[in-house]
């Protein structure tokens, strides 16, 4: 299930509240769980003499959307909710028929949108619709429901974080004992960081980060040093050493490239996007890379590629007349650099 798209931060239609639809209970599903999918069974409402008297109707799957931002593309500027998502079929990107609760400001609505195989991210915001249907409004109240017992129980935030602290202790005592990366491959690090984000304001909290990095090959959690600095970087929003899996849409490169190229180089470009592909491309596809680079280089920049030997894209942009320095830097981090 996609993303919810609005053109702006403000409600389609009219505010809706009632006792189980309303913004408390929003903000208690979101502030109480970290999980993002329910599956929710059937609910029998009672038994009268042993006997199934009813079954009340809800939603198969519930997604949370925890967005809540501003999205600028080629296709125009966006704002993508924070969202409760209801569905049935899970039959295409964007289901069939889908539901959603969307919040903005400190006001929540309820929407209904068909989506389907010729859907795309960008038409969504014309395609919502107001949802006045009492039967619906009533499924979606039994989901909601179920998801705040789901979510007072099962998947519980305390829960996640008294197995949070335990976890806390134990890799405490690994980190503790955990050896230094090697000087070489820290000035490496270093040295890559100069070349590819000297532009970033968050520069100099990277380099403090590589400072005091540690060797986390063959860590349980995440098995290379690599990992555990590409997992820094989201964390601290620094576009930096990109990764993408090799099924990602065409929208996910767009997006990466599009934040190093702001953060980074103070530069925007206009990039491809899904509609130059066919249906369902994603970033494997014959030329996707190159049809980007293409335009990057008319910049003086490109996209290089660290090889992990994995399942994963690992990008960096960098100035094309840095490619020497960046095949040496790489190496000395115990990788191979590759370009398209």
């Amino acid at each position: 299930m996609a993303r919810i798209y609005y053109h702006e931060e403000k409600l389609s239609g009219k505010p809706f509240e009632n006792d189980i639809i309303n913004l408390q209970f929003f903000d208690f599903i979101f502030n109480n769980t970290n999980t993002n999918k329910f599956e929710i069974k059937p609910v029998s409402s009672s038994f009268f003499f042993g006997l199934l008297k009813s079954t009340k109707e809800t939603f198969k799957t519930v997604r949370i959307s925890r967005d809540g931002i501003d999205y600028k593309t080629t296709e125009g500027s966006f704002y993508l909710p924070k969202a409760i998502i209801f569905y049935d079929n899970d039959d295409f990107n964007f289901p069939s028929e889908f539901y959603f609760i969307a919040k903005l400001g400190e006001k929540i609505e309820i929407r209904k949108c068909n989506g389907g195989k010729d859907v795309k991210w960008f038409q969504i915001p014309d395609l919502h619709q107001e949802v006045t249907d009492s039967k619906i409004i009533s499924k979606i109240e039994n989901t909601i429901l179920e998801v705040k017992k789901l979510v007072e129980t099962t998947h519980n935030k305390q829960i996640d974080i008294d197995k949070e602290k335990k976890k806390e202790q134990e890799l405490k005592t690994i980190e503790e004992n955990r050896p230094f990366l090697s000087e070489t491959q820290i000035n490496a690090y270093k040295e890559l960081t100069e070349l590819c984000i000297n532009l970033n304001s968050k520069k100099q909290d990277v380099i403090a980060f590589i400072d005091k990095l540690k060797n986390y090959d063959k860590d349980s959690q995440y098995f290379t040093t690599l990992n555990y600095v590409m997992d820094f970087l989201e964390k601290n929003g620094t576009p930096f050493i990109l990764r993408l899996d090799w099924k990602a849409g065409i929208e996910d490169l767009e997006w990466v490239l599009s934040s190093s190229l702001k953060e980074n180089y103070n530069l925007s470009i206009d990039l491809p996007n899904e509609s130059h592909y066919e249906e369902n491309a994603s970033v494997s596809f014959d030329n996707v890379f190159e049809d980007f680079d293409k335009l990057l280089r008319q910049k003086g920049l490109q996209m290089g590629f660290i090889d992990t030997q994995s399942d994963e894209y690992v990008i960096v942009l960098h100035k094309t007349t840095d490619k020497d320095k960046m095949e040496k830097v790489i190496k000395e981090i115990g990788y191979d650099y590759y370009e398209k």
